[in-house]
């Protein structure tokens, strides 16, 4: 309380001690008197807020470590986007094909012979399909004279339409092979089946109490992949070449097709320029601890010795060394660059030649056992350690001090309730007395000038 405050309160008893006012307000003068009181409570939460701010503070450069440490494990992962695969191919119109990151980069020739198809039966037209209930339809699958399974559907009594047929097909146990369906032509309407399984295995040779024609025969895709003779029932090909899954499109015996897989360094150079970005976010928000505001004030931070600790670890990270693992030694070497203010900055066309040019070494940088991209990622992992990380520890202590800080307002907060109280009940009693001050005084008056009639009050 000000010191204009205080001398308010001794006005008001000297007023009430006068005759001036009768009694104080016992509210305001103990409100008045608690704010002197309190002084060192405004302090703790003034102290309390500081530390959360450092705590909070802290959290957003945590999280934004977490997303360093992410980017880097995208380089380094011998499965992440340093492994993307480009695929082209000489003639799309026959074939093309799509790449998984264990493919090999190379040039592989494909020969589409034949394309696969999928079987289909039809009957003749059916004018009564009421003939059909309760009769059996025979499916065999494969080769009609060796087939690899056969399915046998007995139709239900009664049906009243041929798409209760079809119906009735399609939902019966015993069928695990076929779709069913109805279709109308000029000549009445059929029943169609067609094979659930594209190729040969899927051919169907359909018996029964009508007769079916072979609408489309199964087959299989027959290609030649760099050389070798491939079947495959379905003209999605995959496993003839290690991460490679081809899709035949046409089919042309006499035209062979180029397919390439090169490295996807698109992909790469949004991974780097992803790794940058996220290192750029922590070291900015650690610069801007030591970079006075519009007031002239620093960050929550600035006198932190762990953000310190933090700034030449980064520091250090950005201009680690590695030898042995090619021509690339470091971030600069292959176009990364660090700038003035310890941020990094890529080099366009730097980096775009070494994508391009040296795609081998580059990877070889980040993904060796050797290289960048494990040797930061260990550093990043002991720097993000849950409990002894520089940021964990430096947030484990500030938890602790505003826990503290918590308890002391706490009895704090308890011992001026006491205070208050106590207080309150010694104003009360005097504004008591206050109050009966006048009338005291008056009644000494009146008993002194019965005392002296000629003396004036």
């Amino acid at each position: 309380m000000s010191t204009s405050g205080i001398s308010t309160v001794l006005t008001n008893i000297n007023d009430a001690f006068s005759g001036k006012t009768s009694g104080i307000d016992v509210a305001s003068t103990v409100s008045a008197l608690m704010q002197l009181q309190e002084r060192p409570l405004t302090q703790l939460q003034s102290d309390q807020s500081a530390v959360k701010l450092q705590i909070s503070t802290l959290g957003t450069i945590a999280s934004e470590l977490s997303q360093l440490q992410t980017a880097t494990n995208n380089l380094k992962d011998n499965f992440g986007a340093l492994s993307q695969k480009t695929v082209t191919s000489s003639q799309p119109t026959l074939v093309t094909a799509t790449a998984q990151n264990s493919a090999t980069a190379g040039t592989h020739t494909v020969i589409v012979q034949q394309l696969a198809a999928t079987s289909s039966s039809y009957s003749v037209p059916i004018a009564d399909p009421t003939t059909l209930a309760g009769t059996t339809l025979t499916i065999a699958y494969g080769d009609p004279n060796n087939p690899s399974k056969t399915d046998t559907i007995t139709l239900p009594n009664p049906v009243k339409t041929l798409q209760d047929v079809a119906d009735a097909i399609n939902s019966s146990a015993g069928n695990t092979g076929v779709t069913a369906s109805v279709i109308t032509d000029a000549s009445g309407q059929r029943l169609t089946l067609v094979s659930k399984n594209s190729g040969a295995a899927g051919n169907l040779t359909v018996r029964g109490a009508v007769t079916f024609n072979q609408g489309v025969a199964g087959k299989d895709a027959l290609l030649t992949v760099d050389g070798v003779p491939v079947d495959s029932a379905s003209n999605t090909v995959t496993g003839a070449v290690t991460g490679l899954t081809f899709l035949a499109t046409g089919a042309d015996p006499n035209t062979t097709v180029q397919i390439g897989v090169t490295p996807d360094t698109s992909t790469a150079a949004t991974a780097v320029n992803d790794f940058v970005t996220a290192y750029n976010a922590v070291i900015q928000s650690i610069n801007a601890q030591y970079t006075p505001d519009s007031s002239g004030d620093l960050g929550p931070l600035e006198a932190d010795g762990s953000l310190r600790t933090l700034q030449t670890q980064m520091l250090e990270l950005a201009g680690y060394s590695v030898s042995g693992v090619g021509q690339y030694v470091n971030l600069q070497s292959l176009g990364v660059e660090m700038q003035d203010d310890g941020t990094l900055q890529i080099n366009t066309d730097t980096l775009q030649d070494t994508l391009e040019n040296h795609f081998s070494d580059f990877q070889t940088f980040f993904q060796s056992t050797q290289g960048y991209g494990q040797a930061i990622g260990t550093m990043l992992s002991q720097i993000t350690d849950a409990t002894q990380g520089t940021v964990s520890v430096d947030v484990a202590g500030l938890t602790t001090q505003n826990n503290d800080l918590t308890q002391q307002i706490t009895d704090f907060q308890d011992r001026m309730n006491t205070v208050q109280q106590q207080l309150t009940q010694e104003y009360s009693e005097l504004n008591v007395l206050l109050q009966e001050y006048p009338q005291q005084i008056a009644n000494i008056n009146t008993q002194l000038a019965a005392l002296n009639p000629n003396s004036k009050s």
